[in-house]
């Protein structure tokens, strides 16, 4: 089934671009965008809760849509970190000028709106535009607090945890939303699958928090470029809740008062502290607590299909990317 829809959505995206007719200009970077990996989670959460709600209806528009939302997040966000890697691959405004990978990204999002309304009836596309404009301006302050917290050095854990909800989380609930849409669920299961969505997006974020610190170069981007750009991750703020050595601390309130952190051996005794402090452990039990409360909703509100058992499963992979 998985590999089905995959195969699914990605026609439909390689559709998508066929039809918007590009020029070389924009039509080679947007490209390189989409087909830079990605294991297509969000579009795959939307075909399944489609068919585990029982539509009837197609929803690899919406999935394709979805991750093509997905992109344009990603393309502008590499320009406001100056991220050099994307999935292990030079970003687009690395690769092509900014302004262009501006443009790409701004291009990116009307293709995804131009696909619900090729596709689906008015009531069926004015419920997901409706979804979709909702993430955007969620995903849009998600941002900009995520960049207000870097000279901020007051960031408690509850802050972080709404700015994911909106930046990362709103997107996971968005694609489990429109998947409800396009089978016409009532609205209980659509909240259903938008709770479904965040607890997921938030499990996702605080594993990728963690990825950046403790993860390996495989992962597809420099270790502890989360920290070199100065951001307040949960391994940061969880620490700084939890050490109990003056010496960590002061470290970890330097860190938050925007000192920069450049070089490895910084990063190395960063993750060294945050070890100290009980990190691993603390980040592990909250992934556990929002993918469990996610296969909670999820036994609870969809009838046991193959579908559901999928979802179930893809909210299980949250949790076992490996540091």
């Amino acid at each position: 089934m998985k590999n089905r829809y995959l195969e699914q959505i990605e026609q439909k995206i390689a559709d998508a671009l066929s039809n918007a007719h590009l020029p070389p200009v924009l039509g080679i970077p947007i490209a390189y965008a989409l087909q830079s990996g990605g294991k297509r989670l969000r579009p795959l959460i939307t075909m399944l809760a489609a068919d585990a709600c029982g539509s009837t209806e197609d929803a690899t528009p919406a999935a394709a849509a979805i991750e093509i939302l997905h992109n344009f997040t990603l393309v502008h966000d590499d320009i406001m970190d100056r991220s050099p890697l994307r999935r292990g691959k030079p970003t687009v405004f690395t690769q092509w000028a900014e302004a262009t990978a501006i443009l790409a990204g701004d291009t990116l999002m009307r293709i995804a709106y131009a696909m619900l309304s090729s596709y689906y009836s008015p009531p069926i596309c004015q419920r997901l535009v409706a979804a979709f404009s909702t993430a955007f301006v969620e995903i849009c302050i998600g941002q900009a607090e995520d960049l207000a917290f870097r000279s901020t050095p007051t960031v408690s854990m509850d802050d972080y945890l709404g700015m994911i909800s909106r930046k990362t989380a709103r997107l996971f609930a968005t694609a489990a939303v429109a998947g409800g849409i396009v089978a016409m669920a009532d609205q209980a299961t659509q909240q259903a699958l938008d709770t479904i969505g965040t607890a997921i997006g938030i499990a996702f974020q605080v594993q990728d928090d963690m990825l950046d610190l403790f993860g390996t170069p495989e992962f597809g981007k420099q270790r502890g470029q989360d920290l070199r750009e100065g951001k307040k991750t949960y391994p940061i703020l969880c620490a700084v809740a939890s050490t109990r050595d003056n010496d960590d601390r002061v470290v970890l309130e330097r860190y938050l008062a925007g000192t920069g952190i450049n070089s490895d051996e910084d990063i190395e005794h960063i993750a060294a502290i945050c070890r100290r402090a009980g990190v691993l452990q603390q980040a592990q039990a909250t992934i556990n607590h929002y993918i469990e409360q996610a296969q909670a909703i999820l036994t609870a509100a969809l009838p046991p299909t193959p579908a559901r058992a999928e979802l179930i499963a893809i909210a299980d992979t949250t949790r076992t990317r490996q540091l």
